[in-house]
């Protein structure tokens, strides 16, 4: 499954399932219309039976929250959260611009009291996201699992990607290890 907020990345996303589906892979991913839909279902219940259906789960993050808000529920939020905590093996990709912001942010909130608002160009929330994939929360001596692959082109994400998906054996063993 691709997880990702859709608005000004359409193009990128059918790339990247293109991608994907090249190396041999079945791709979930609702802009493209590859889930299953419940039509008595949210979206956001849909996209987490997804996320429940997948074997392999890659995560996008980018400065842009979303539009898919539900009250207090990010989509995209809550697909990475399930993938996680159903020890799902994922995949994370992060704009290099999260990056910036979130050392940016830091340096600025260190020395004066600021309040980062959302908006068009850039949601802070999107930070909140980067901080759980990569266990913010955790020391940074206790961490697995917390690899995010920074990225501002697609071809730097086409690199990654085929690097993690293109040797099924790889793969496989991921799938059979226990956890």
């Amino acid at each position: 499954m691709v997880g990702s907020t859709v608005y000004g990345f359409e193009n990128e996303l059918y790339q990247i399932v293109a991608l994907l589906q090249t190396l041999g892979y079945e791709v979930l991913n609702s802009h493209v219309g590859t889930i299953k839909v419940n039509p008595k279902l949210s979206n956001l219940e849909n996209c987490l039976n997804a996320v429940d259906e997948c074997d392999l789960f890659l995560g996008i993050i980018r400065p842009y929250y979303g539009t898919g808000n539900i009250g207090e529920k990010n989509i995209t939020f809550e697909e990475i959260k399930r993938a996680i905590e159903l020890k799902k093996p994922y995949w994370f990709l992060v704009h290099r611009d999260v990056v910036f912001a979130r050392k940016l942010f830091t340096k600025i909130k260190d020395t004066e009291k600021i309040e980062v608002r959302k908006n068009n160009f850039f949601d802070p929330r999107c930070i909140d996201v980067y901080n759980y994939v990569i266990k913010n929360h955790i020391p940074i001596t206790l961490r697995n699992g917390n690899w995010a692959q920074e990225f501002y082109r697609l071809d730097e994400m086409s690199i990654y990607i085929k690097t993690q998906f293109e040797d099924r054996t790889f793969i496989e063993n991921i799938l059979a290890q226990e956890d």
